[in-house]
């Protein structure tokens, strides 16, 4: 069964400690979407915070805020 997701290696951008690449590629592939699910959780609290942040600029700038940061 061919994966369009990317390995546990390619998520961390780095060789697998010894101890985790000796674990069974059912194993991995749990850790793997555990990695993504927990990637998922902190962008999506990373963009609630900027929201957020945005309260403490008055409304009439909060476009051009929004505009320049990228949100």
């Amino acid at each position: 069964m061919a994966r369009s997701q990317r390995t546990l290696a390619e998520q961390l951008g780095a060789p697998l400690p010894p101890g985790i690449e000796a674990l069974a590629e059912e194993h991995k592939e749990i850790i793997g979407d555990a990695l993504r699910q927990a990637r998922r959780k902190q962008a999506t609290a990373l963009s609630a915070a900027a929201e957020e942040s945005l309260s403490h600029v008055p409304f009439l700038l909060r476009g051009a805020v929004r505009k320049a940061a990228g949100l």
